[in-house]
């Protein structure tokens, strides 16, 4: 079984020596690294380059900045490898990740696997939090899944070519990954491999942070609207998550029932902030157990974060509007 590793990256001059270096440290050794340059303007290609010279199992290709599932789609369509491993280009790939991923595929009936994150700059409270809400919703799963991230996923070739691979109409990272798992998982079967682990520099700005998820949950519109069905919740995503934003989109409107003459309304305002608040607490004993800061952060974090989701769910469903006038 031939196993290529397959990468889009984007200006990842501080990221992309530790990810190679890290590739080519595996207890299996992948076939061929290919790593695709999706444009980028500062020393990527450059240090890749670096690599290519020195191991002939490392491969660079450049292409116009046209996004990462691009980048992806054309990284796998230039192997004939049976097993496509992709991750990105600021992890830091286990020594044993490649062998724990794998696994699985002696299994004829699994089409992919998909691995997952260890913090690398836990020192940070935000970055902290999202690696341990991360472990939170996956510290039940167990099993086939039916979404899953581009940073830890291995898919086998021939479930590329008949799926397409990556949607490229997805031109940012955030949708196209979910996308391609999604129909993956309607036509076979995706294995999560909790002991696959790759690691991760996660955000330390809390309004990059936002912005982020305000990006997210306007991709997520997309999404939906390609799989209707998973509004219903999948794997990763918790049913509780739905309500949450509607109670921020409730909770703006009612704040008119603060004014003097409305007082005994002014509690109405109350009810969606005390749902926010009441199911900010749910993952708080997982996280209290393993970093008390994290849990006393967290509480914030997810308040804030619905405000952050309702705002790109509006923007989403404001887009074809504004497309089309």
């Amino acid at each position: 079984m031939k196993v290529a590793i397959t990468i889009g990256v984007y200006n990842e001059e501080e990221n992309i020596a530790r990810l190679i270096d890290s590739l080519l440290n595996q207890t299996k050794k992948p076939d061929e690294i290919i790593i695709v340059d999706d444009g980028s303007v500062d020393r990527t290609g450059e240090i890749i380059n670096s690599y290519a010279g020195r191991y002939s199992i490392v491969r660079y290709i450049y292409q116009e900045n046209a996004g990462p599932a691009t980048a992806r789609n054309r990284a796998w369509k230039s192997t004939e490898a049976d097993i496509c491993v992709f991750t990105d280009g600021d992890c830091v790939a286990a020594t044993n990740w490649l062998e724990e991923l794998l696994k699985p595929f002696s299994d004829e009936t699994v089409a992919a696997t998909g691995g997952t994150y260890e913090t690398l700059n836990a020192s940070s409270v935000l970055a902290a939090f999202i690696g341990l809400e991360i472990a939170w919703k996956y510290v039940h799963v167990r099993g086939d899944i039916d979404v899953h991230g581009a940073y830890n996923l291995a898919v086998r070739r021939h479930v590329l070519e008949k799926t397409g691979g990556f949607d490229e109409k997805y031109k940012k990272p955030s949708g196209e990954d979910w996308d391609l798992t999604y129909r993956i998982s309607d036509m076979s079967r995706i294995v999560y491999v909790s002991s696959a682990v790759v690691g991760h520099y996660h955000p330390e700005d809390f309004l990059d942070y936002m912005k982020n998820q305000v990006m997210r949950a306007y991709d997520r519109v997309e999404l939906y609207r390609d799989h209707s069905e998973k509004k219903k919740g999948d794997t990763y995503t918790g049913k509780i998550i739905k309500y949450q934003i509607l109670a921020s989109g409730a909770f703006l409107p009612s704040l008119v029932f603060i004014y003097p003459f409305f007082a005994y309304s002014a509690v109405i305002p109350l009810l969606p902030f005390s749902f926010m608040l009441f199911t900010a607490f749910v993952p708080f004993g997982y996280y209290i157990r393993r970093d008390v800061r994290v849990a006393l952060f967290s509480i914030p974090v997810h308040v804030c974060r619905n405000f952050a989701w309702l705002i790109g769910i509006i923007k989403g469903f404001m887009y074809p509007l504004k497309k089309a006038w």
